[in-house]
């Protein structure tokens, strides 16, 4: 048990280094935030497809351990050239590998944590919400340190290779978990009839309000730090929704493990969250912002523990790898490279306000959905 806390804790260190700073990075360079938002949605377009590709050879062969290690690894190493480049080839090239390196391992994590749980998804709740509360405690010592440097690529770059190498130790101290039940498509490498048809479409709702948190993962850093001047106080308030996170995270799988709380009551509940917490952006307001950032519990915390319970309880044991990397690759990554792709623009256009605004409609989408199939989700 210690050993998977670990592990989950350094996967979201990884995560504290790399995710607010994304867009800042692209910003750094001098790039319009038309091209920022071009690129995401490329870095998005590699977390679809590299991360399906290893999740599913990793649940072939039974060594997910390895492959967190080498994705790790060879992400840590595309990213010096990444960050330190300004040759606009170079960045596209690495930034499209190292990108989808990354975002495999969150994926990787939940299978082999989940494996290793047997699927008890309250335990796994529990482990999971740590690698929440490593990810907040990063960003507050980044934060009140002032390492790494917001406007410095050379520190973000640093700051990178520490976290990278918390996560290769880590992954030392796990052992392999080899699969004991034999499969019965051991010689098919994909197959959609391995998930039942409610599964897809709880990840097609899930995915629709995901377009909207594209706003939150994507490209709510530069409105912080550019409109807001928060500077480098910025990680604070990610750090403030990290937290917010955390506590949804424990008593969201409390619940579900009591059955006072379904999958179905999380989706609709993450989804009224993103809706307010989209317009309360609108507000011009630190304040304002601050019971926004609050939201991040539901929007992302409820949101999680739904996707990761639904997946458990819908799944069999053997593909569980394959769903989480469906659930991270379609339902969490394309929408938000859609998100990205088409928010660069309309912040080019028409500023951040109506950003928030157009957006907001996403998570109603998803609302009417979830009330609607109902009866076929449940």
């Amino acid at each position: 048990m210690k050993k998977l806390i670990l592990l989950s804790m350094s996967a979201q260190v990884i995560m504290a280094a790399f995710c607010p700073y994304q867009q800042i990075i692209l910003r750094n360079k001098g790039y319009s935030h038309s091209l920022c938002g071009v690129l995401i949605a490329l870095t998005q377009l590699s977390a679809i497809i590299l991360p399906l590709i290893i999740s599913t050879f990793s649940d072939k062969t039974s060594k997910a351990k390895s492959f967190i290690f080498f994705s790790a690894f060879f992400a840590l190493i595309f990213s010096i050239p990444y960050l330190l480049s300004l040759n606009i080839y170079v960045v596209v090239i690495t930034a499209f590998i190292m990108c989808g390196l990354i975002w495999s391992i969150n994926p990787l994590c939940d299978g082999y944590i989940n494996r290793a749980l047997k699927n008890d998804t309250s335990r796994y709740g529990a482990i999971r919400s740590m690698g929440t509360l490593s990810y907040m405690v990063i960003l507050i010592i980044f934060s009140l340190s002032g390492f790494p440097n917001e406007s410095d690529n050379n520190s973000i770059l640093l700051a990178l290779i520490i976290c990278f190498s918390m996560l290769l130790v880590a992954v030392l101290f796990v052992k392999e978990i080899k699969s004991d039940e034999k499969k019965k498509e051991s010689g098919t490498f994909f197959s959609f009839s391995w998930f039942p048809k409610r599964f897809y479409i709880f990840m097609l709702i899930i995915a629709i309000t995901r377009i909207a948190h594209s706003i939150v993962e994507k490209l709510l850093s530069s409105y912080m730090v550019e409109d807001l001047k928060l500077g480098r106080f910025f990680l604070l308030f990610v750090a403030l929704g990290a937290f917010c996170e955390f506590l949804c995270m424990i008593l969201f799988s409390y619940l579900r493990r009591k059955n006072k709380v379904n999958s179905w009551d999380l989706l609709v509940l993450s989804s009224v969250g993103l809706a307010l917490r989209l317009l309360l952006y609108l507000v011009p307001s630190v304040w304002a912002f601050t019971v926004a950032q609050m939201l991040h519990g539901l929007t992302f915390g409820a949101n999680h523990v739904a996707a990761t319970g639904y997946a458990a309880d819908n799944v069999a044991p053997e593909h569980y790898g394959v769903a989480m990397t469906l659930y991270w690759s379609l339902a969490v990554n394309l929408p938000q490279m859609m998100g990205a792709f088409g928010g660069g623009f309309i912040i080019e256009s028409f500023g951040y306000p109506m950003l928030f605004l157009s957006y907001s409609i996403f998570p109603i989408i998803g609302i009417i959905l979830s009330f609607v199939l109902k009866k076929t989700l449940i």
